[in-house]
Protein backbone atom coordinates (compact mmCIF):
# COMPACT_ATOMS: atom_id res chain seq x y z
CA UNK A 1 0.00 0.00 0.00
CA UNK A 2 1.37 3.39 -1.01
CA UNK A 3 2.35 5.63 1.87
CA UNK A 4 0.79 9.07 2.20
CA UNK A 5 3.31 11.56 0.84
CA UNK A 6 3.30 14.65 3.03
CA UNK A 7 5.14 17.75 1.94
CA UNK A 8 6.15 20.25 4.62
CA UNK A 9 7.10 23.88 4.02
CA UNK A 10 10.23 24.00 6.18
CA UNK A 11 11.07 27.64 5.55
CA UNK A 12 10.07 28.52 9.14
CA UNK A 13 12.92 26.44 10.51
CA UNK A 14 15.29 29.11 9.19
CA UNK A 15 13.30 32.26 9.88
CA UNK A 16 10.77 31.76 12.68
CA UNK A 17 11.26 32.48 16.36
CA UNK A 18 9.96 30.73 19.47
CA UNK A 19 6.42 29.33 19.07
CA UNK A 20 6.18 28.91 15.30
CA UNK A 21 9.63 27.36 15.14
CA UNK A 22 8.75 25.00 17.98
CA UNK A 23 5.61 24.03 16.08
CA UNK A 24 7.61 22.94 13.02
CA UNK A 25 10.36 21.18 14.97
CA UNK A 26 7.98 19.19 17.14
CA UNK A 27 5.41 18.35 14.48
CA UNK A 28 8.12 17.17 12.08
CA UNK A 29 9.52 14.97 14.83
CA UNK A 30 6.09 13.40 15.26
CA UNK A 31 5.49 12.89 11.53
CA UNK A 32 8.84 11.13 11.13
CA UNK A 33 7.70 8.48 13.62
CA UNK A 34 4.70 7.56 11.45
CA UNK A 35 5.35 4.48 9.31
CA UNK A 36 2.29 5.23 7.17
CA UNK A 37 3.76 8.51 5.95
CA UNK A 38 6.60 9.54 3.66
CA UNK A 39 7.71 13.01 4.70
CA UNK A 40 9.23 15.42 2.18
CA UNK A 41 10.57 18.67 3.66
CA UNK A 42 10.74 21.57 1.24
CA UNK A 43 12.88 24.63 1.94
CA UNK A 44 14.36 27.48 -0.14
CA UNK A 45 18.07 27.24 -0.92
CA UNK A 46 18.59 30.86 0.10
CA UNK A 47 17.09 30.33 3.58
CA UNK A 48 19.10 32.72 5.73
CA UNK A 49 17.74 35.31 8.19
CA UNK A 50 17.92 38.82 6.66
CA UNK A 51 20.29 41.44 8.03
CA UNK A 52 19.63 45.12 7.30
CA UNK A 53 16.75 46.92 5.55
CA UNK A 54 17.72 45.97 1.99
CA UNK A 55 18.14 42.33 2.96
CA UNK A 56 14.72 42.35 4.67
CA UNK A 57 13.07 43.87 1.59
CA UNK A 58 14.62 41.19 -0.61
CA UNK A 59 13.51 38.52 1.88
CA UNK A 60 9.90 39.67 1.50
CA UNK A 61 10.11 39.41 -2.28
CA UNK A 62 11.71 35.99 -2.04
CA UNK A 63 8.96 34.90 0.35
CA UNK A 64 6.31 35.86 -2.20
CA UNK A 65 8.08 34.04 -5.02
CA UNK A 66 8.63 31.01 -2.78
CA UNK A 67 4.96 30.74 -1.85
CA UNK A 68 3.43 31.56 -5.21
CA UNK A 69 5.84 29.81 -7.58
CA UNK A 70 8.69 27.73 -6.16
CA UNK A 71 7.00 25.84 -3.30
CA UNK A 72 4.00 24.52 -5.28
CA UNK A 73 6.23 23.45 -8.16
CA UNK A 74 8.62 21.62 -5.81
CA UNK A 75 5.67 19.94 -4.10
CA UNK A 76 4.23 18.88 -7.44
CA UNK A 77 7.61 17.54 -8.59
CA UNK A 78 7.89 15.55 -5.34
CA UNK A 79 4.44 14.09 -6.03
CA UNK A 80 3.13 14.89 -2.53
CA UNK A 81 -0.48 14.24 -1.59
CA UNK A 82 -0.67 16.94 1.07
CA UNK A 83 1.31 20.12 1.71
CA UNK A 84 1.45 21.52 5.26
CA UNK A 85 2.22 25.25 5.45
CA UNK A 86 2.93 26.16 9.10
CA UNK A 87 2.91 29.94 8.53
CA UNK A 88 -0.73 30.07 7.24
CA UNK A 89 0.24 31.20 3.72
CA UNK A 90 -0.51 28.33 1.34
CA UNK A 91 0.10 28.28 -2.42
CA UNK A 92 -2.88 28.64 -4.73
CA UNK A 93 -1.20 28.07 -8.15
CA UNK A 94 0.60 25.14 -9.85
CA UNK A 95 -0.73 22.63 -7.30
CA UNK A 96 -2.50 20.07 -9.46
CA UNK A 97 -4.13 17.52 -7.11
CA UNK A 98 -2.08 18.49 -4.05
CA UNK A 99 -4.20 19.23 -0.99
CA UNK A 100 -2.91 22.12 1.12
CA UNK A 101 -3.19 22.49 4.90
CA UNK A 102 -2.33 26.05 6.03
CA UNK A 103 -1.82 26.52 9.78
CA UNK A 104 -2.99 29.70 11.50
CA UNK A 105 -1.39 30.27 14.92
CA UNK A 106 -3.68 33.20 15.63
CA UNK A 107 -4.94 36.46 14.15
CA UNK A 108 -2.16 38.74 15.41
CA UNK A 109 -1.65 40.50 12.08
CA UNK A 110 -5.31 41.45 11.82
CA UNK A 111 -6.16 42.04 15.47
CA UNK A 112 -3.01 43.99 16.40
CA UNK A 113 -2.68 46.32 13.38
CA UNK A 114 -0.44 48.74 15.26
CA UNK A 115 2.29 46.06 15.34
CA UNK A 116 2.40 45.45 11.58
CA UNK A 117 3.00 47.42 8.40
CA UNK A 118 -0.37 48.23 6.78
CA UNK A 119 0.75 47.26 3.26
CA UNK A 120 2.00 43.86 4.41
CA UNK A 121 -1.20 43.32 6.42
CA UNK A 122 -3.27 43.84 3.27
CA UNK A 123 -1.00 41.61 1.23
CA UNK A 124 -0.96 38.77 3.76
CA UNK A 125 -4.75 39.01 4.05
CA UNK A 126 -4.95 38.58 0.28
CA UNK A 127 -2.60 35.56 0.34
CA UNK A 128 -4.34 33.98 3.33
CA UNK A 129 -7.80 34.20 1.79
CA UNK A 130 -6.66 32.90 -1.60
CA UNK A 131 -4.86 30.00 0.06
CA UNK A 132 -7.87 29.20 2.24
CA UNK A 133 -10.15 29.01 -0.80
CA UNK A 134 -7.98 26.30 -2.36
CA UNK A 135 -7.08 24.53 0.90
CA UNK A 136 -8.24 21.03 1.77
CA UNK A 137 -8.71 22.30 5.33
CA UNK A 138 -7.48 25.13 7.52
CA UNK A 139 -5.68 24.18 10.74
CA UNK A 140 -5.46 26.34 13.84
CA UNK A 141 -4.29 25.87 17.41
CA UNK A 142 -7.20 26.92 19.64
CA UNK A 143 -10.95 27.35 19.67
CA UNK A 144 -10.33 31.05 20.29
CA UNK A 145 -8.28 31.33 17.10
CA UNK A 146 -10.91 29.40 15.15
CA UNK A 147 -13.58 31.86 16.24
CA UNK A 148 -11.40 34.87 15.41
CA UNK A 149 -10.54 33.47 11.96
CA UNK A 150 -14.25 33.23 11.32
CA UNK A 151 -15.02 36.74 12.57
CA UNK A 152 -11.97 38.69 11.41
CA UNK A 153 -11.06 36.98 8.14
CA UNK A 154 -14.45 35.51 7.30
CA UNK A 155 -13.07 31.97 6.93
CA UNK A 156 -15.57 29.14 6.73
CA UNK A 157 -15.76 27.57 10.25
CA UNK A 158 -16.67 24.18 8.75
CA UNK A 159 -13.30 24.17 7.01
CA UNK A 160 -11.30 24.99 10.18
CA UNK A 161 -9.95 22.23 12.45
CA UNK A 162 -8.35 22.83 15.83
CA UNK A 163 -5.24 20.77 16.52
CA UNK A 164 -4.16 20.25 20.17
CA UNK A 165 -0.48 21.17 19.87
CA UNK A 166 1.97 20.57 22.70
CA UNK A 167 5.01 21.94 24.49
CA UNK A 168 8.59 21.89 23.35
CA UNK A 169 10.01 18.60 24.57
CA UNK A 170 13.17 19.20 26.59
CA UNK A 171 15.64 16.59 27.79
CA UNK A 172 15.43 15.89 31.49
CA UNK A 173 11.93 17.28 32.02
CA UNK A 174 10.46 16.96 35.49
CA UNK A 175 10.90 18.07 39.06
CA UNK A 176 13.39 15.28 39.81
CA UNK A 177 15.73 16.17 36.94
CA UNK A 178 19.08 17.70 37.81
CA UNK A 179 19.90 21.08 36.29
CA UNK A 180 22.36 23.65 37.70
CA UNK A 181 20.74 26.82 39.04
CA UNK A 182 21.02 29.71 36.55
CA UNK A 183 20.57 32.18 39.40
CA UNK A 184 21.11 31.98 43.15
CA UNK A 185 18.13 34.01 44.37
CA UNK A 186 14.49 32.88 44.19
CA UNK A 187 12.82 34.17 41.03
CA UNK A 188 9.71 34.47 38.92
CA UNK A 189 10.17 33.49 35.28
CA UNK A 190 8.95 34.56 31.86
CA UNK A 191 10.33 33.13 28.61
CA UNK A 192 9.54 34.64 25.22
CA UNK A 193 10.50 37.26 22.66
CA UNK A 194 10.28 40.81 24.07
CA UNK A 195 7.30 41.63 21.86
CA UNK A 196 4.99 44.50 22.84
CA UNK A 197 2.00 42.17 23.06
CA UNK A 198 3.77 40.20 25.80
CA UNK A 199 2.81 43.05 28.17
CA UNK A 200 6.09 42.83 30.09
CA UNK A 201 6.20 46.44 31.40
CA UNK A 202 2.98 45.64 33.27
CA UNK A 203 4.62 42.50 34.69
CA UNK A 204 7.60 44.55 35.88
CA UNK A 205 5.23 47.00 37.58
CA UNK A 206 3.23 44.21 39.22
CA UNK A 207 6.48 42.59 40.36
CA UNK A 208 7.57 45.88 41.97
CA UNK A 209 4.38 45.82 44.07
CA UNK A 210 5.03 42.38 45.59
CA UNK A 211 5.82 42.35 49.32
CA UNK A 212 8.78 39.97 49.07
CA UNK A 213 11.68 42.20 48.04
CA UNK A 214 14.12 39.26 48.04
CA UNK A 215 12.39 37.83 44.99
CA UNK A 216 13.84 38.44 41.51
CA UNK A 217 12.27 38.45 38.04
CA UNK A 218 14.00 36.79 35.09
CA UNK A 219 12.92 37.66 31.56
CA UNK A 220 14.42 35.27 29.01
CA UNK A 221 14.16 36.16 25.33
CA UNK A 222 15.65 38.28 22.59
CA UNK A 223 14.26 41.36 20.91
CA UNK A 224 11.91 40.86 17.93
CA UNK A 225 13.28 41.45 14.44
CA UNK A 226 10.57 44.03 13.64
CA UNK A 227 11.26 47.40 15.29
CA UNK A 228 7.59 48.33 15.66
CA UNK A 229 6.99 45.16 17.71
CA UNK A 230 9.98 45.70 20.01
CA UNK A 231 8.94 46.13 23.64
CA UNK A 232 12.50 46.31 25.00
CA UNK A 233 12.70 50.13 25.44
CA UNK A 234 9.46 50.24 27.46
CA UNK A 235 10.61 47.32 29.61
CA UNK A 236 13.90 49.05 30.43
CA UNK A 237 12.10 52.32 31.16
CA UNK A 238 9.77 50.56 33.60
CA UNK A 239 12.69 48.79 35.32
CA UNK A 240 14.47 52.13 35.78
CA UNK A 241 11.30 53.92 36.86
CA UNK A 242 10.72 51.34 39.60
CA UNK A 243 14.37 51.15 40.65
CA UNK A 244 14.57 47.43 39.91
CA UNK A 245 17.89 47.27 38.08
CA UNK A 246 19.29 44.78 40.62
CA UNK A 247 16.20 42.54 40.76
CA UNK A 248 14.90 42.31 37.17
CA UNK A 249 17.22 40.48 34.78
CA UNK A 250 17.00 40.64 30.98
CA UNK A 251 18.78 37.44 29.98
CA UNK A 252 18.42 37.83 26.20
CA UNK A 253 18.28 34.78 23.97
CA UNK A 254 19.04 31.51 25.79
CA UNK A 255 19.80 28.28 23.91
CA UNK A 256 17.22 25.51 24.18
CA UNK A 257 19.56 23.18 26.04
CA UNK A 258 19.89 25.75 28.86
CA UNK A 259 16.18 26.52 29.28
CA UNK A 260 15.38 23.50 31.51
CA UNK A 261 17.56 25.00 34.24
CA UNK A 262 15.49 28.20 34.22
CA UNK A 263 12.22 26.28 34.44
CA UNK A 264 13.45 23.78 36.99
CA UNK A 265 14.50 26.34 39.63
CA UNK A 266 11.83 29.04 39.21
CA UNK A 267 9.36 29.72 42.03
CA UNK A 268 6.58 30.40 39.55
CA UNK A 269 5.92 31.28 35.92
CA UNK A 270 4.02 34.44 34.95
CA UNK A 271 2.56 34.92 31.46
CA UNK A 272 0.98 38.41 31.16
CA UNK A 273 0.48 38.51 27.37
CA UNK A 274 -2.33 40.65 25.97
CA UNK A 275 -2.74 38.38 22.94
CA UNK A 276 -1.84 34.76 22.21
CA UNK A 277 -3.20 32.43 19.55
CA UNK A 278 -2.19 29.56 21.86
CA UNK A 279 0.58 29.90 24.46
CA UNK A 280 3.16 27.09 24.29
CA UNK A 281 5.14 28.48 27.30
CA UNK A 282 2.18 27.59 29.52
CA UNK A 283 2.63 23.92 28.62
CA UNK A 284 6.41 24.16 29.03
CA UNK A 285 5.93 25.48 32.57
CA UNK A 286 3.44 22.67 33.24
CA UNK A 287 6.03 20.08 32.23
CA UNK A 288 8.00 21.19 35.29
CA UNK A 289 4.98 21.46 37.59
CA UNK A 290 5.56 25.19 37.98
CA UNK A 291 2.89 27.27 39.71
CA UNK A 292 1.57 29.56 36.97
CA UNK A 293 -0.31 32.85 36.76
CA UNK A 294 -1.42 33.96 33.31
CA UNK A 295 -3.43 36.55 31.46
CA UNK A 296 -7.14 35.93 30.97
CA UNK A 297 -6.94 37.35 27.43
CA UNK A 298 -7.43 35.60 24.08
CA UNK A 299 -6.69 31.84 24.03
CA UNK A 300 -4.90 31.62 27.38
CA UNK A 301 -7.84 30.51 29.58
CA UNK A 302 -8.36 27.64 27.13
CA UNK A 303 -4.73 26.53 27.48
CA UNK A 304 -4.26 27.22 31.20
CA UNK A 305 -7.32 25.21 32.19
CA UNK A 306 -7.31 24.18 35.86
CA UNK A 307 -3.51 24.21 36.03
CA UNK A 308 -2.98 27.88 36.85
CA UNK A 309 -4.52 31.16 37.99
CA UNK A 310 -5.76 33.95 35.70
CA UNK A 311 -5.58 37.74 35.97
CA UNK A 312 -6.73 40.72 33.92
CA UNK A 313 -3.65 41.78 31.88
CA UNK A 314 -4.90 45.37 31.78
CA UNK A 315 -5.10 45.61 35.58
CA UNK A 316 -1.71 45.70 37.30
CA UNK A 317 -3.37 45.53 40.70
CA UNK A 318 -5.16 42.31 39.78
CA UNK A 319 -1.92 40.87 38.37
CA UNK A 320 -0.14 41.68 41.64
CA UNK A 321 -2.87 40.09 43.76
CA UNK A 322 -2.98 36.89 41.71
CA UNK A 323 0.81 36.47 41.75
CA UNK A 324 0.76 37.04 45.52
CA UNK A 325 -1.97 34.40 45.92
CA UNK A 326 0.04 31.98 43.78
CA UNK A 327 3.18 32.42 45.89
CA UNK A 328 1.25 31.91 49.13
CA UNK A 329 -0.43 28.64 48.11
CA UNK A 330 -0.06 25.74 50.51
CA UNK A 331 0.90 22.17 49.55
CA UNK A 332 -2.72 21.06 49.00
CA UNK A 333 -3.47 23.97 46.67
CA UNK A 334 -0.29 23.37 44.69
CA UNK A 335 -1.10 19.68 44.34
CA UNK A 336 -4.51 20.63 42.92
CA UNK A 337 -2.79 22.86 40.36
CA UNK A 338 -0.41 20.08 39.36
CA UNK A 339 -3.37 17.71 38.86
CA UNK A 340 -4.94 20.31 36.57
CA UNK A 341 -1.66 20.68 34.71
CA UNK A 342 -1.48 16.94 34.14
CA UNK A 343 -4.96 16.96 32.61
CA UNK A 344 -3.98 19.80 30.26
CA UNK A 345 -0.80 18.02 29.15
CA UNK A 346 -2.73 14.84 28.42
CA UNK A 347 -4.90 16.80 26.01
CA UNK A 348 -2.38 19.17 24.44
CA UNK A 349 0.56 17.20 23.02
CA UNK A 350 2.16 16.43 19.68
CA UNK A 351 0.89 12.85 19.24
CA UNK A 352 -2.66 14.19 19.62
CA UNK A 353 -1.94 17.06 17.22
CA UNK A 354 -0.65 14.71 14.52
CA UNK A 355 -3.58 12.33 15.11
CA UNK A 356 -6.04 15.14 14.35
CA UNK A 357 -4.11 16.22 11.25
CA UNK A 358 -4.21 12.64 9.93
CA UNK A 359 -7.95 12.55 10.55
CA UNK A 360 -8.25 15.74 8.50
CA UNK A 361 -6.25 14.18 5.68
CA UNK A 362 -8.47 11.09 5.60
CA UNK A 363 -11.67 13.08 6.04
Amino acid sequence: MRKIRVGYDARDLFFAQTGTRTFSEELLREIRKDNDVELITLAPVYAKPPIGKLSKALAHLRFIFWKVVTLPRLAKRADVDFLICPDYVAPFLFLGKIKTLPVFHGCNIWELPENYNSIWRLYFSFLAKLGEQRAHAVLTVSEFSKDRLRQVLGLNPEKIRVIPIGAKRFEGVGMTATHPRPFEADYLLHIGVLDKRKNLPALVEAFSNLEDKRLHLILVGGRPSKVFMDGYPEIVDKINERGLQSRVHLEGYVADELLPAYYRHACAYVFPSSYEGFGIPVLEAYQYGLPLAASSAASLPEVVGAGGLLFDPRDVGDMTQVITRLLRMDAVERAALRAGQKDVLERFNWPNAWKVIKEVMHG
